[in-house]
């Protein structure tokens, strides 16, 4: 049955929704620990931006601000083992009941008060994932004394495991945030991913960082998402009665969604800055050649019109509406939709070739002695 105008209307209108759903999602994860144990480094290697300040003295007394990157927002937040926040008032003081998750954090064992507050978390049925920190430094440590990585880490994990034992925890990771592609931290994400629901999922996997073959393959499916709803946007424009292509709509749609997928596969300023921090020399300066010819083919309002100008030109009018899953359409929302769509691919495998490469050469630069587990 040939879909009318009005069905159409209702599908675009879902798309431009789920956009809207996707942006507005925001996902609260509580990071608690003792100062020290290397909170503010995990957040910034957890997103692949600096974020957090990173320090060593206890500066929070009360949540003001979360740290925010997209949609995830950080609740860096203080042990209860101090007079300032009592074990017995912790949940209530900091409003926890309104976390998606809770991370809790040591950079040796869980503590007494530790214990408590996991049970406490557990009661009130919030995810609880128990993060040792610094775990790089503990097998360095351990080569010293004659010991191989895969002990080290199988010693610490037993012993964290035998503490935590009886506890409904979601798991255990050791992790570092000097090398993110290493040990725990994506076993930690995809864990942090899959106990979330609907648009907090798909914000969720495209605000981390690239830590694992299975999240850069996640992000692109949420990449082709976005795209699509992009592309519905620019068909519902194209809707309007007015001859040939509107160059100027499409430019703004082009545009916005550009800064999507950049964001989604970090190739933002930001983003590179704190990569280029943990490459060596030779891969960082490959890399930051890769995302400059990227962001200067799809990042600008020049370099978009160059490819809006030459893909309308090789799209004919005849043809355009067959790009669209719908029958019977307006040819102008034809060719917007495929435009929009055809640039919008072409961001993606570009971008997901140079997070590849990126991540590939993290894998070079960090430990030899890879999958631990």
């Amino acid at each position: 049955m040939e879909l009318d105008k009005l069905d159409l209307n209702e599908v675009l209108k879902k798309f431009k929704q789920d956009l809207e759903s996707y942006k507005k999602a925001k996902i609260k994860c509580g990071i608690i620990g003792r100062s020290g144990t290397g909170k503010s480094s995990l957040i910034n290697a957890i997103v692949g931006e600096e974020v957090a300040e990173v320090g060593e003295v206890e500066t929070t007394m009360t949540i003001n601000e979360p740290i925010e990157h997209g949609g995830l927002l950080f609740y860096d937040l203080p042990g209860c083992s101090t007079s300032n926040f009592p074990k017995e008032t912790y949940i209530n003081e900091f409003n926890i009941e309104e976390f998606d998750c809770v991370i809790l954090v040591t950079a040796d064992r869980f503590y007494e008060d530790d214990l408590f507050l996991i049970q406490e978390l557990i009661r009130i049925k919030k995810p609880v994932y128990a993060v040792r920190t610094k775990i790089d430094f503990s097998i360095d440590r351990g080569l010293r004394r004659g010991n191989n990585a895969k002990e080290t880490y199988g010693k610490i994990y037993n012993n964290l495991s035998d503490s935590l034992k009886g506890y409904r925890i979601k798991g255990i990771y050791l992790v570092s945030s000097d090398y993110p592609s290493e040990y725990d931290l994506s076993k930690l994400l995809e864990d942090i991913y899959s106990s979330l629901n609907n648009f907090k999922k798909e914000r969720f996997i495209a605000d981390i960082n690239i830590t694992s073959e299975n999240i850069l393959l996640e992000k692109r499916i949420i990449a082709n998402k976005i795209v699509s709803r992009f592309s519905a946007i620019a068909a519902a424009n194209g809707l309007n009665p007015i001859p040939g292509v509107d160059i100027g709509v499409d430019l703004a749609i082009m545009l916005k969604m550009s800064k999507e997928v950049q964001n989604i596969y970090g190739l933002n300023a930001e983003q590179q800055e704190y990569n280029m921090q943990l490459l060596d020399k030779k891969s960082a300066k490959f890399i930051a050649t890769k995302v400059l010819q990227y962001t200067s083919r799809y990042g600008g309002r020049e370099a978009i019109m160059v490819l809006l100008k030459k893909l309308s030109a090789t799209i004919a009018t005849k043809t355009a509406s067959k790009w669209i899953p719908f029958v019977g359409q307006a040819i102008a929302a034809g060719i917007g939709f495929k435009m929009t769509s055809w640039i919008g691919n072409d961001m993606i495998n570009d971008a997901d070739e140079i997070a590849k490469e990126t991540f590939d050469s993290f894998k070079k630069t960090e430990p030899t002695e890879a999958n631990l587990v």
